[in-house]
């Protein structure tokens, strides 16, 4: 009886103990999952991106749950990948060092004789498009004519020969084609929330504009998903007329467009549609739906005309890939949680039978210590809600946390639920951690992410400051040790946190941020300045205004520490932004730790150098805000 009795208090000690332990920083930077899944050809191996290695490569499994195998074996990450639809050969994008000048290689199914196609030349980049249904071309964009505009092109692979079918002074993509190969669809980008859609015949290269709106009064984006099985309708997605993407139908013959409801739940009329996907003979289509930064998937068959139900297994909040097979009837289905890292799940929609593709590694932490985030929401200054998503201790017992407000980049983006491993860190660490999604945020319509815009910009930033004020009324925050974290936007939002609300603030951690919009504008890659100008302001028009919002001429304000992190080779925010505010800072008599690290673009990828940093950052937040 007393042994029983050990071994049950032993069992109730250890559970205790378990539950309890805060693991390391390094352990939950090693979880590990997969993502980017495509079906091979035949659809006889399932491919996927895994940064096992430290970076992130190419890996292939031969059948749901066999051991995975690696395909490539570069130092840096793979950026891109696409499969040839009809022949076991696979198109990888990569570029060095974080710089984002992607190159395209190509190499058979098994990872050999790979071969450089492009030709590496200084600041010209290259972005994949799509493949022919038949596998004979694919289609991509470049700036190599122009390095302020990208041009379409075709690479036949036949003749080993490219083609450039479209050139004009526009951020022109290319979007997908039609199962007969003669035509494509191009994007061509006029500002950040402003694009028009045209169909390019690929024979004549006559060129129609398809997606006719008022630029200025209505502004719309608008995204193609795929032409019908016949060629004679193209699906897409927009926000013309309407505050929230919907589905549109586009008939070539009729010029006209139609926005089918597809038998969606009632509930869906009043969220963001945020992907669509086809199956290869475009007869079913499964739809994304953005509710409140919540994932939910909806699958169609168009031919039956009627809802396919989706199995409760792969029900999930947040949805990381949807990818159907080329020659049967499956899909492979990514999901995670807040608990668990992307797993990939293969779905046959004949049978019914879901197998699981790839298992996670969880780096020795027990699934049970993750915590699941609560989405509130606030009234900032103007009376707006603005929502959140909080990660709280589960075990505070009362007390008065530390707080860190992690601030999204974009700003056209936003925070979703899913796995973050570094939240999940900080709470284990006794943190409570507060992802807000401002004004200028997207997947709440397109007025609530035009709140921000140009002379709008510092409402976004007093958004936060409010925030801090809700944090104040709760009994669970100590409101002397609220830390603001951010990377790109995320990071300006940071330092104009910093500067125009120094009182409210114990420490800034600043990612890639923008300190000056002036240099920034003077000094992003020629290729991004269009579309950032349209954003924050050009310089030609807004100059004067773009200096009095920039951080770095308020440093004088800063009261608090803050540490600065950045990529030598970021081509979006240079490195001088964080070079030239931490100077300022140190100069002025402020805290600033600058890390800058030599072989990262526009964030701190490679592993190596999140093992660096990471511990950094934990060290300076406990120093001056969890022990303040």
């Amino acid at each position: 009886m007393k042994i029983l009795f050990r071994f049950f208090f032993f069992l109730l000690f250890f559970t205790c103990h378990l539950y309890s332990q805060q693991f390391s920083i390094e352990q939950y930077l090693s979880i590990r999952g997969a993502g980017s899944p495509e079906y091979s050809f035949d659809d006889s191996r399932i491919c996927f991106t895994m940064n096992i290695t430290g970076t992130s490569q190419l890996w292939y499994v031969n059948s749901p749950g066999s051991w995975p195998m690696q395909l490539t074996f570069f130092r840096d990450r793979v950026s891109d990948y696409s499969p040839n639809p009809a022949n076991d050969i696979i198109l990888i994008e990569r570029d060095e060092g974080g710089s984002e000048y992607n190159q395209f290689y190509l190499m058979n199914g098994s990872g050999t004789d790979l071969t450089m196609l492009t030709d590496n030349a200084p600041k010209v980049l290259y972005g994949f498009g799509s493949w022919a249904d038949d596998g004979s071309f694919y289609t991509y964009y470049s700036n190599k004519r122009s390095p302020y505009f990208y041009d379409i092109y075709i690479h036949n692979l036949i003749s080993a020969s490219d083609e450039m079918v479209l050139s004009s002074d526009h951020s022109n993509y290319p979007s997908v084609i039609s199962h007969d190969g003669l035509k494509m669809i191009v994007t061509r980008s006029y500002t950040t929330y402003d694009n028009d859609l045209y169909l390019l015949d690929l024979r004549t290269k006559e060129l129609k504009l398809i997606t006719t709106h008022d630029n200025f009064r209505d502004p719309a984006e608008f995204y193609a998903a795929s032409f019908d099985a016949k060629g004679d309708k193209l699906y897409f997605t927009t926000n013309e007329k309407n505050d929230l993407f919907r589905i549109g139908i586009y008939d070539m013959n009729t010029g006209k467009t139609s926005y089918p409801s597809f038998s969606f739940p009632e509930n869906f009329k009043s969220m963001d549609v945020s992907r669509v996907y086809f199956s290869p003979d475009r007869t079913k289509i499964i739809v994304m739906i953005n509710d409140r930064g919540y994932d939910r998937l909806y699958m169609y068959d168009l031919v039956e005309n009627k809802e396919i139900a989706i199995p409760e297994k792969l029900v999930s909040r947040s949805v990381t890939a949807v990818k159907f097979a080329h020659r049967s009837p499956k899909v492979i289905i990514g999901i995670n949680s807040a608990s668990n890292p992307s797993v990939l799940y293969e779905w046959n929609y004949v049978t019914g039978i879901v197998t699981q593709v790839t298992y996670p590694s969880m780096a020795g932490i027990d699934p049970a210590a993750f915590v699941e985030p609560e989405l509130i929401s606030y009234k900032t200054f103007d009376g707006l809600e603005i929502p959140a998503f909080v990660y709280k201790p589960e075990n505070s017992d009362g007390k008065k946390l530390p707080c860190i407000i992690s601030i999204h980049g974009g700003p056209e983006g936003q925070s979703t639920y899913g796995f973050a491993p570094l939240y999940q860190y900080f709470v284990s660490a006794g943190y409570m951690v507060i992802e807000p999604n401002v004004r200028g945020s997207t997947g709440y319509g397109k007025k609530f992410a035009a709140l921000d815009n140009v002379r709008n910009r510092e409402n976004s930033v007093k958004d936060i400051a409010w925030l801090v004020e809700y944090l104040k009324t709760r009994q669970d925050i100590d409101a002397g040790r609220i830390a603001v974290y951010g990377g790109s936007y995320g990071g300006y939002m940071v330092l104009a946190c910093m500067t125009l609300y120094p009182e409210l603030f114990a420490a800034g951690v600043d990612v890639v941020g923008i300190s000056n919009f002036v240099t920034f504008l003077q000094n992003t890659s020629d290729y991004r300045k269009n579309n950032r100008e349209s954003e924050y302001g050009s310089l030609e028009k807004d100059k004067d205004f773009l200096e009095t919002i920039s951080p770095l001429n308020k440093v004088k304000n800063i009261k608090a520490p803050i540490m600065i992190v950045h990529g030598r080779n970021d081509p979006r925010v240079p490195v001088g932004e964080a070079e030239q505010m931490n100077s300022a800072i140190l100069n002025n008599g402020g805290v600033s730790e600058l890390y800058i690290y030599e072989d990262e673009g526009h964030g701190i990828a490679k592993q190596k150098n999140r093992l660096d940093l990471y511990p950094k950052m934990v060290k300076f937040l406990d120093k001056y805000v969890k022990n303040k």
